[in-house]
C-alpha cells in the first residue's frame, strides 16, 4: 500500500477536511485492495492490505464527532475486514512461531500443513467478504457519500445516499 500525505486546511473546520479528504481516503483505500487481490494474494500482500485498513479505520475514528450514528455501521463493516486479515495473519504469524520453537519435531510438517491451508481458507473467506459484501456494487459510493457529507454529516448533510 502507497503512503501519502493527506493536507489539512488549517482555515477549514475538522468537519471540512473531513468532508473534502475522507472520501479520497476511503476510494483510494477500495483501489488498494481491489489491485492487492487481483494479484496472487499471498499472506504478504494480505498482510500490507491489514495495515492500510487499519491505518483507514483508525483515521476514520478520529472524525467520529463529525459524523451521525451511521459512522458506527461503517466502523464496525471495516472493523471486520481487518478481523478477516487478522485471521489470515494468525495462521502465518503462528506457523512462524512454531517453525522456531518446534524446530526438530516430528509433527512439524503437520502443524505446518494445517496452519498453510488455514491461511489459505481464511485468505479466501476475506476474498469473498470483501468482493460479496464490503465491496459489493455500490458500497465504495455508501462510504464516499457518506463521508463527503451527502448522508451522516452532522455539519451540512445534504440527503441520502440512496437518493
Amino acid at each position: 500500500m502507497s503512503r501519502s500525505r493527506t493536507p489539512w486546511n488549517e482555515r477549514e473546520s475538522a468537519e471540512g477536511n473531513a468532508r473534502r479528504q475522507l472520501p479520497r481516503m476511503m476510494s483510494k483505500y477500495f483501489a488498494e485492495v481491489r489491485e492487492a487481490l487481483g494479484d496472487k494474494h499471498s499472506p504478504t500482500r494480505l498482510h500490507r492490505v491489514r495495515l492500510a485498513s487499519k491505518k483507514v479505520r483508525y483515521t476514520l475514528e478520529l472524525f467520529r464527532q463529525c459524523y451521525d450514528a451511521g459512522f458506527d455501521a461503517r466502523l464496525k463493516a471495516l472493523k471486520d475486514v481487518q478481523t478477516s486479515l487478522g485471521d489470515v495473519n494468525d495462521a502465518v504469524a503462528t506457523w512462524r512461531l512454531l517453525s522456531k520453537l518446534m524446530p526438530h519435531s516430528p509433527r512439524r510438517h503437520a502443524l505446518r500443513e494445517y496452519l498453510k491451508k488455514r491461511a489459505a481458507d481464511k485468505a479466501e473467506e476475506f476474498r469473498a467478504h470483501w468482493t460479496e459484501e464490503f465491496d459489493a456494487p455500490g458500497q465504495e459510493r455508501w462510504w464516499t457519500e457518506f463521508l463527503g457529507g451527502r448522508d451522516g454529516s452532522k455539519d451540512g448533510a445534504q440527503g441520502s445516499a440512496h437518493d
